[in-house]
């Protein structure tokens, strides 16, 4: 199981952040994209309705993030949208958001090297709501004190090619 971890203070080389490392004790090194998408199980949808629209989403309950802002963001034409769908489930780990998810409890909104393989398997169903969610990238982060080590280069190189141009997993969702 994965967590949060402090990695400038926590003696970790480095580590693996989804998303704005906005810890400026942290050097991080892009290495891939991810497309985020809205996925439910087909239980949830068919007892609940599959939402449409951004407004009929914001009816429907949300498997949140919690150590994000409660809301999901969307590339609209006249901008950003925003929706804050109810919560039914907070947590900080997106394996248990896709489970949560699969098990039928909600919508989950999730980067796709969580759900490809659920997508595939049918456990999971992407949602489409004619608006693209906000995207994030893929780092590598590592205490600026310690500064990038050959260690740090080569194991950066090593998941660029391991993850692809695109990743793989946004190849798997498609």
């Amino acid at each position: 199981m994965s967590s949060f971890v402090d990695a400038a203070a926590g003696g970790f080389d480095a580590v693996l952040r989804h998303g704005a490392v906005g810890d400026n004790r942290l050097i991080a090194r892009r290495l891939a994209t991810s497309r985020r998408l809205l996925v439910a199980s087909r239980a949830y949808l068919d007892r609940c309705g599959c939402p449409a629209t951004p407004a009929e989403l914001e009816r429907h309950k949300g498997v949140l993030y919690a150590n994000r802002e409660g809301d999901w963001r969307f590339a609209a034409p006249e901008g950003w949208s925003v929706i804050r769908p109810r919560a039914c489930l907070r947590v900080n780990n997106g394996l248990v958001m896709r489970d949560a998810a699969v098990a039928g409890l909600g919508i989950a909104l999730l980067p796709t090297f969580f759900v490809h393989e659920a997508l595939r398997a049918g456990t999971l169903v992407e949602i489409d709501i004619g608006v693209e969610a906000e995207g994030a990238e893929l780092f590598l982060a590592y205490p600026r004190d310690h500064g990038a080590s050959a260690k740090i280069h080569a194991l950066a190189d090593s998941l660029r090619r391991s993850f692809g141009d695109p990743p793989y997993w946004d190849r798997a969702a498609d």
